[in-house]
């Protein structure tokens, strides 16, 4: 069903089946609809139930069933069911209502998308101050920045929860969309490859900012000190073109008032429902000027200033549509947050409540010199050497294995369960033998010398109720961070509160120079990824920030991703993607 969705020679409108000649239909036998007939007539007459041994068939409809299923879109069906509503034998006794009955569904069928859809979502706002690229590439073509796998433009930035402002103040350049529930401000001079939309303000400071695609605000727009948008303008409130040498490659549009308060050129036309204002010599107008009010504060003749016609009427610019678009429960968005997906689902709340029930194994500390100690379903595996061994009774680490964690871990997992866990010194920690989940309730410290690798094969899951730091190094052997199925690698999964704390109070921190290939779900903390090393995969936290050097560069495998979307990697067994009713009517459309 879903390939016949995607196919594009399946028109919209048109039926994928129609059962025109009834081949195929569910049919009920002659006996069994004369059979709830009689027992109909009976019960309606006596106040009793009739004594026929079909008498459990509640609906009887002649040659009921499918009549007809219609693409409505790439995802979208509606399915007509049918059948006859009234029976009668052949004396006429039990005659009901006669004719048929149309019930058409409309039906979603697709998988719902996984957690990691976008570069960086910070629900609460996305700080980024550092001076590392941030772009997308895709794994399953090769290394990044290899033959030109770097620099694409699907590394999105978003806020959903109101308040949730994303400011860019730095200099790094952004290759995808800037979406925020609240502002956008933009301080940076890097080129902004992608679109702003905010349900808030929209501000851009700096004169060398450079955003290549639209703008679109429910606020107001502002260009403070210049800058150019090689796009539109479109505004609920004013749009304020400030500072020499501003530019607007495309339309403005405003429900308010658009001014060009200093030298700001748009080369396309300027819409506003109140009025257009052009506040000096060297405004200019190339397209045409429709507002109630056009007018100039210079000494210059407005017209002067407009390439185009002049129209003196409400143009009636539409409304700027919402940013945040995913279910929310409550004012804050947490629901929306703390979700692994933007449908009714799990959420990380769900993942501590499946864990709960496995005991824990104590605390973990590895420190000392430079000795192996390997993680493996069977257990912690220990050096050769026990005299330098930093971990004494090492048969009390007890994995539980093959654990289902349905609705959010596609495949069975490995778990071991710690109160805190900590590798310093020059220790090697290794992860082996399959997929592994290190559940700790209380927090994790990686520092030092000490390096922490997921072997080739292998893959880890951390889930941790206190706070997370990384201060070394974390490798994952695997050159992509993702595996076959879009599923990452290496994933970090956190339900610690730091109460909106910043920098290195956050509740997940990833510095040094260290690069960390792999997701973080962090919805109750700060992440904060400082230092030069790269992060290699997607970040969704109460807030994100960025800072120093390090790059931020988004696997688009991770689009496919089935974490937290319940269908374990599979179509849900309904013969292509989960099907969702969302509406019911009566009779055909047609």
């Amino acid at each position: 069903m879903e390939e016949a969705l995607k196919d594009e020679d399946v028109k919209s409108g048109k039926p994928i089946f129609d059962n025109k000649i009834e081949s195929g239909a569910i049919f009920l036998t002659g006996d069994e609809r004369k059979c709830a007939a009689e027992n109909r007539a009976w019960e309606a007459r006596h106040d009793e139930e009739g004594g026929c041994d079909h008498k459990d068939i509640e609906y009887t409809f002649t040659q009921a069933g499918i009549k007809k299923v219609v693409k409505i879109d790439s995802s979208h069906v509606r399915v007509e069911f049918w059948g006859v509503r009234g029976l009668s034998d052949s004396d006429g006794e039990f005659s009901g209502k006669s004719g048929q009955d149309i019930l058409s569904a409309v039906y979603y069928i697709g998988s719902s998308p996984g957690p990691y859809q976008d570069a960086l979502v910070g629900c609460e706002g996305v700080n980024a101050a550092g001076g590392g690229i941030i772009d997308s590439y895709d794994s399953r073509d090769g290394k990044y920045g290899e033959n030109g796998n770097a620099k694409k433009s699907n590394a999105t930035i978003k806020s959903n929860s109101q308040g949730g402002d994303i400011v860019l103040s730095s200099g790094q350049p952004v290759y995808g969309d800037v979406e925020s529930a609240g502002r956008i401000v933009v301080g940076n001079s890097g080129t902004i490859h992608g679109d702003l939309k905010a349900d808030g303000d929209i501000v851009v400071r700096n004169g060398g900012a450079d955003i290549q695609g639209d703008v679109s605000s429910r606020g107001s727009v502002e260009m403070v000190n210049g800058g150019s948008v090689s796009g539109n303008i479109r505004a609920n409130g004013d749009v304020t073109i400030n500072g020499g040498g501003a530019n607007v490659g495309g339309s403005v549009a405003s429900r308010q008032a658009v001014r060009l308060t200093s030298s700001g050129h748009v080369q396309g036309n300027v819409e506003a429902n109140k009025e257009i204002v052009t506040g000096n010599w060297s405004s200019r107008i190339d397209g045409n000027a429709t507002a109630p009010v056009v007018r100039t504060t210079s000494n210059r003749d407005v017209a002067e200033q407009v390439g185009g016609a002049i129209k003196p009427a409400s143009p009636d610019v539409a409304e700027v549509p919402e940013v945040v678009t995913e279910p929310t429960e409550g004012e804050d968005g947490q629901q929306s947050c703390e979700a692994f997906t933007t449908s009714d689902g799990a959420t990380i709340s769900d993942l501590i409540d499946a864990l709960a029930s496995y005991a824990s194994s104590g605390s973990l500390s590895i420190g000392g010199g430079s000795q192996t100690y390997t993680l493996t379903p069977n257990g912690l595996q220990m050096p050769a050497d026990n005299n330098n061994n930093s971990v004494s009774n090492p048969e009390r680490y007890k994995v539980s294995r093959d654990v289902s964690v349905d609705g959010i871990f596609p495949e069975p997992t490995n778990v071991l369960v710690l109160d805190n866990f900590s590798l310093g010194g020059s220790a090697n920690f290794v992860v082996d033998g399959g997929d592994m989940t290190l559940y700790v309730k209380g927090g994790i410290d990686i520092g030092g010398g000490a390096t922490f690798n997921v072997a080739e094969g292998s893959s880890l899951k951390i889930v941790t109720e206190g706070r997370f730091n990384l201060g070394s190094n974390l490798n994952v052997a695997s050159e992509s961070p993702t595996d076959d199925d879009g599923n990452p690698i290496l994933s970090l999964y956190s339900t610690y509160d730091d109460e909106g704390a910043s920098g290195w109070n956050a509740g997940v921190n990833i510095t040094g120079a260290s690069a960390f290939k792999g997701t973080i779900f962090a919805p109750r903390s700060t992440v904060n990824v400082a230092g030069s090393g790269a992060l290699y995969g997607a970040v969704k936290g109460r807030r994100v920030e960025v800072n120093g050097g390090a790059g931020i560069h988004y696997d688009e495998a991770l689009m496919e991703s089935s974490v937290g979307t319940g269908d374990g990697g599979t179509d849900g067994g309904v013969g292509g993607g989960d099907w969702a009713l969302e509406g019911l009517s009566y009779g055909a459309d047609d």
